[in-house]
């Protein structure tokens, strides 16, 4: 399970949008563990809710076939891709830990994401309407999602 290998990835080096530009909620993210691991999240794909959390680069997730099926293609979608940092400086050298499942409760209820002890602090990791969020569960931003976390998993 990917949410009980991100709690052993150890401390997080840097958290960032990837794709191509110009990047916003509706791209995926990636975590890059100080371990080397790195892990792709993007959002749900039977609903526009939730996320999906994989081992590896999405870029290699996604595109990795193309390297021998088109090389060019690949060429020209490496090239291009990027990564933008997302600003959560408090993440950094964090472990994630204790995992809960998370569930918004407005406009309806529906389960959306995790959210782990960080360094002391929440971090939220969800999806809704095509938008991945990474953000600390305290943010005001967060507050119309009416956002609740479960039991420990």
């Amino acid at each position: 399970m990917s949410i009980e290998a991100l709690t052993k990835a150890g401390p997080i080096a840097r958290i960032a949008r990837v794709g191509h530009l110009p990047l916003g909620g509706d791209d995926p993210i990636e975590i890059f563990f100080a371990s080397g691991a790195v892990f792709h999240v993007d959002i749900g794909f039977e609903a526009a809710a939730d996320i999906v959390v994989r081992e590896g680069p999405l870029l290699e997730h996604a595109y990795a076939h193309l390297r021998t099926e088109e090389p060019g293609t690949f060429a020209a979608i490496a090239r291009d891709w990027t990564h933008e940092d997302i600003d959560l400086p408090w993440l950094i050298g964090a472990s994630l830990k204790h995992p809960r499942r998370l569930t918004m409760t407005l406009p309806y209820r529906l389960d959306v994401g995790y959210v782990f002890d960080a360094g002391g602090r929440d971090f939220a990791l969800f999806g809704e309407a095509d938008f991945t969020f990474a953000a600390s569960l305290d943010d005001p931003e967060l507050e119309s999602f009416g956002l609740v976390a479960g039991p420990l998993l």
